[in-house]
């Protein structure tokens, strides 16, 4: 009875890999391109394993999926998914700094007789804006509120700079960090002209002690306008320093801040003057119309962000370069934006693959993932400098229960690439989750004179 119990098991356990092999032979994914770039150099060079190198490193993915990259590759456009988010970084840590702090208004006009005042916000593009903030906030505002004999405030504005996203369905206002679905999902439904109204209304309904009566959109022009003519009390209050809030989206991966950073900075316009500004590159090798890599719909077709290998690692290169360079509170690197390996994270979109003590502080990276597209970018710490390379393939469809495949074969790719250097650990400690307040959200007051301090 035990043998033919065996027997049994051993022909269910067939038929089971059966079934596994022949879903698995539905999916396949191939190499676009993988390059890298030393730092003495600019020059970026197409990575293919040698025979011996597959070899030794004992990889089924390198083995049956060859990589066969051309100079022609790496200087071809593909779709890059979120490493458009190292793209958005590297566009903000040249245009504000890696410490800036968004600076959002406050302003309380003359308590009318029937004690109620009017409160607008004048927003800075803060990035992760939403529950936490306003909460720290508001809390702060209820004696301010007191003080001035308000008792409630009759209307409640904000301006065009002023985003708040919201979760899509029954509108909810976001924390920084809801879920996997708000980091993940498309950012156009989390965020957009009527969302700030929405947030805000959900916000003063359920958790704001101080009664509003009505919420309305007042462009800054004209709120300027009307400051003009009626006395306002202005108070400012700011974000966490830029450089944690990047390094908060790229590890988690999340989509909203970084499309809101994109736009703060300038958009798609904005991007192309600036790339071609800052590195030569134009269209040809950078198209860029969001700072999270997710699809823009126009005209009914998904239009993704395409860039050239040969430009990502330039791009990488160009961000250590300046975070190095930067003079401020502290050194600065890499690892200051972009997760790092090993198992020190809290979380990043990498920890499974890249947790091993050959990347435990020689590697920062970032993931990608779309349709067409699984990628993975970032730099390896050598005796040499660093080494800074990307990785773009392309399964064939976006089966989440397959993308393991081509992540895996990207970190065996990525190994083989460190065996060829002598990796030097870098110095950095990790800091935890990031908390999206700190010191700096307290409420100042602002000089009196408004002229000076509406922009």
């Amino acid at each position: 009875m035990a043998q033919a119990s065996l027997l049994k098991n051993i022909a269910a356990s067939i038929i089971v890999s059966t079934a596994v092999a022949s879903t698995a032979s539905a999916f396949s994914y191939k190499m676009n391109a993988m390059c890298f770039m030393k730092d003495s150099t600019s020059k970026a060079e197409a990575f293919n394993p040698t025979a011996q190198e597959i070899k030794d490193s004992g990889s089924s993915f390198v083995r049956s999926t060859p990589t066969n990259v051309t100079e022609t590759d790496i200087k071809t456009k593909f779709r890059v998914a979120s490493l458009s988010k190292i793209l958005v970084t590297h566009w903000a840590t040249a245009t504000l700094g890696p410490e800036y702090r968004f600076k959002t208004r406050l302003y309380i006009t003359p308590t009318n007789p029937d004690k109620t005042c009017y409160v607008h916000l004048a927003g800075d593009g803060d990035i992760f804006m939403g529950k936490e903030m306003l909460s720290t906030v508001f809390k702060q505002l209820k004696p301010i509120l007191t003080g001035r004999g308000c008792t409630s405030i009759s209307q409640l504005s904000y301006d065009e700079k002023f985003v708040v996203p919201m979760g899509p369905g029954s509108a909810y206002i976001v924390q920084h960090r809801d879920d996997g679905t708000y980091r993940g999902a498309d950012p156009d439904l989390f965020y957009g002209p009527l969302t700030t109204q929405k947030a805000l209304t959900h916000f003063v309904r359920n958790y704001s002690q101080i009664r509003v009566k009505t919420i309305k959109p007042s462009i800054s022009s004209e709120f300027k306008k009307y400051a003009e003519e009626v006395k306002v009390t202005g108070y400012s209050f700011q974000s966490r320093p830029l450089y944690m809030m990047m390094r908060e989206f790229n590890a988690y991966s999340s989509n909203v801040p970084p499309n809101i950073l994109f736009e703060r900075l300038g958009g798609v316009n904005g991007y192309k003057a600036f790339i071609k500004n800052r590195l030569g590159m134009d269209e040809s090798t950078v198209v860029m119309m969001n700072g999270s890599g997710y699809p823009v719909m126009i005209n009914d077709q998904k239009i993704y962000n395409e860039v050239t290998c040969e430009s990502i690692v330039r791009i990488i290169q160009d961000l250590d370069h300046m975070l190095k360079a930067y003079k401020g509170s502290k050194a600065f690197q890499l690892a200051d934006v972009m997760a790092v390996g090993g198992d020190g994270e809290h979380y990043s979109t990498f920890k499974s693959l890249y947790g091993s003590d050959t990347f435990d502080n020689t590697l920062t990276g970032k993931t990608g993932s779309a349709d067409k597209a699984i990628t993975f970018g970032g730099a390896l710490s050598t005796t040499d400098g660093n080494l800074y390379f990307a990785v773009l393939t392309e399964p064939d469809i976006y089966d989440q229960r397959n993308l393991n495949k081509p992540r895996t074969y990207i970190r065996d790719l990525v190994s083989i690439l460190a065996e060829r250097v002598r990796l030097k650990k870098f110095d950095y400690t990790q800091v935890g989750l990031m908390n999206p307040i700190d010191s700096a959200s307290t409420l100042v007051a602002e000089s009196n004179n408004l002229s000076l301090k509406m922009k």
